[in-house]
């Protein structure tokens, strides 16, 4: 089996966010999966498998199963590009637990297709201001169990530090803090939003780039500043940019660089089973 590291939403390697994309030969356990993501010790490892014709995609993170990730969708594009299996400008769908996700090559990047999610306006709340340290402006739940923060733009926002076991209480799986971009912290690049994004109870301290995030929070950005497409940062340790636009009323288009760091052979053998959980992704 085939095994790459991908840094996804970044030109430079040790940049971005860093995915494992292994390719299946054949339906694997739920349970080896895990043990080689835990392995793998990246913010997701993104498993494919070709099966009747059609590819199938799962993600985990090293302490569970996600319905949704960006750049592990990213990273498996590039990894399949690598691999000799997807064309420039080929278009080719993924088939996962939030259905088919449309990626393709284009020039020196990648567009991924993700489901847009749903924001429910929530009333604030002091404890989420004393976590962040500052006055949330809105806050929002959602339907992927994201708490969804807007601070202000002079926000220092690439210097939160936040408490892990205090963010473990929150009722979400992870917290998006985001603001509109700003003069003094934006640079050159002039983004039209920054956010960072936190899931210590999926086993992610800070995911350092989340495309499942940036999908969630577009509709947002694109009608608060009028414009048909966005440019966006994650300002984490890392770094990471990209680009995206509505495409139709329930999906975003992500684009992206990617940087293949290194491409394998995956020796260890894996538990053979969960056909039906794999079948369970086919159209």
């Amino acid at each position: 089996m085939r095994i790459a590291q991908v840094d996804a939403f970044t030109t430079q390697p040790f940049r971005g966010n860093g995915a494992a994309v292994v390719l299946l030969s054949s339906p694997v356990t739920g349970q080896s999966l895990q043990a080689l993501a835990a392995e793998c010790a990246q913010s997701e490892t993104a498993f494919l498998l070709h099966l009747r014709g059609q590819w199938l995609l799962r993600w985990f993170t090293p302490t569970l199963e996600v319905d949704l990730c960006g750049h592990g969708t990213m990273a498996a594009a590039r990894a399949l590009s690598h691999w000799g299996m997807l064309a420039p400008d080929q278009a080719m769908d993924l088939h996962s637990r939030s259905g088919p996700l449309p990626v393709e090559q284009r020039g020196a990047g990648f567009r991924v297709q993700l489901p847009t999610g749903q924001l429910h306006q929530a009333p604030l709340d002091p404890g989420l201001d004393q976590l962040l340290g500052t006055p949330v402006q809105q806050r929002w739940t959602s339907s992927l169990r994201y708490e969804v923060a807007l601070v202000e733009a002079t926000f220092p926002l690439a210097r939160l530090a936040l408490d892990q076991g205090r963010l473990r209480q929150r009722p979400c799986l992870g917290l998006v803090v985001m603001q509109a971009g700003h003069p003094a912290t934006a640079g050159a690049e002039s983004p039209d939003y920054l956010l960072r994004f936190f899931a210590p109870r999926a086993g992610i301290p800070e995911d350092p780039v989340t495309g499942s995030a940036h999908a969630l929070v577009s509709s947002y950005w694109l009608a608060r500043t009028g414009h048909t497409w966005l440019k966006a940062r994650q300002a984490s340790r890392r770094g990471g940019h990209l680009r995206l636009w509505q495409r139709g009323e329930n999906y975003v288009v992500l684009e992206g660089e990617t940087a293949l760091v290194w491409s394998g052979e995956l020796l260890a053998n894996l538990e053979p089973g969960g056909q039906q959980t794999w079948e369970d992704l086919l159209p």
